[in-house]
């Protein structure tokens, strides 16, 4: 398994957000998991990077035990909303700066990256003056540089036009091909039916099959 929650409780004061959630991700595996503002959602998704501890449970990732101690394993990519950029940078830029850290691609390989989500590597504007649907295309565009082994997307269609969200379709499609597990959080439930090999819902705390299909 790519992703292993037991029994995973979480609290913020004296509200419960998690009670109880199990859930399992196979590798190659593109999950959705839906639910309301304030259904804990989010929670789960930090949860799963590292960012938040558990009250209760246990968290496996790619083969490793996540505690408030453990660095999370190489190999998961995330895109939260709003997603994590450099508004003073271009897109490019941006880019740069994720593939000098990771040491990865050059800059050809960015630029056609750019393009392959519907951006331009030419565009002299910074990301402060992006549409939301454009800062989504470029949020996505990092997680795609990093190869990840396990992709996690929180409201990814945001702000995306109906041509991006067919091309969400495909590059969701493009992680699995390259042997990626993918975990979307979305309230979109028909957009997610459409890629997601599984899905629940999230209410009251748990986890609930929703039927795909």
């Amino acid at each position: 398994m790519i992703v292993t929650l037991k029994n995973v409780n979480k609290k913020f004061k004296r509200h419960a957000v998690l009670q109880g959630v199990d859930l399992s991700i196979e590798a190659s595996q593109i999950v959705g998991i839906a639910g309301h503002n304030g259904s804990g959602k989010s929670t789960l998704l930090r949860i799963i990077c590292g960012l938040l501890p558990v009250d209760q449970g246990e968290v496996h990732v790619l083969g490793e035990r996540i505690t408030p101690k453990t660095r999370l394993p190489e190999g998961i990519s995330a895109l939260f909303e709003p997603p994590g950029l450099l508004p003073d940078l271009t897109g490019i830029q941006n880019l740069k700066v994720v593939a000098s850290i990771r040491n990865i691609m050059d800059e050809k390989s960015l630029e056609a990256l750019l393009h392959r989500v519907g951006l331009q590597a030419d565009d002299q504007r910074k990301v402060s003056q992006y549409s939301q649907g454009m800062k989504k295309r470029l949020g996505i565009a990092i997680t795609m540089m990093e190869n990840p082994k396990l992709v996690l997307m929180d409201e990814p269609l945001n702000g995306l036009d109906p041509d991006g969200i067919v091309e969400f379709r495909k590059w969701v499609r493009t992680f699995r091909e390259n042997d990626a597990s993918v975990l979307i959080i979305s309230h979109v439930i028909e957009e997610m039916k459409a890629v997601c090999d599984v899905m629940y819902k999230l209410e009251n705390g748990s986890l609930h099959a929703m039927q795909v299909g």
